[in-house]
């Protein structure tokens, strides 16, 4: 996935705030973790399209889940 694609809807101090100053460093550095935070962006955008079913929305919000848990993930193995 290319940088901004998306719009920026994923505010990394709101959505997983323990881990944003680490996330911010990595970012420039890490493609994988540039790539899950990309993922995070669409995601995010999708979860929040009211142009889609409720129900795709729902598995969207799912996703995004998803993601934040497996960042926290990469953040402590890279510890």
């Amino acid at each position: 996935m290319g940088i901004g694609i998306y719009p920026v809807t994923v505010d990394l101090i709101e959505e997983i705030p323990e881990l944003s100053d680490v996330l911010s460093g990595r970012i420039e550095t890490d493609a994988l973790f540039r790539e899950v935070i990309e993922d995070l962006k669409k995601a995010s955008a999708f979860s929040e399209d009211a142009s889609i079913a409720a129900s795709e929305r729902a598995e969207w919000t799912h996703i995004k889940s998803e993601l934040i848990k497996e960042l926290r993930r990469m953040v402590k193995r890279s510890q």
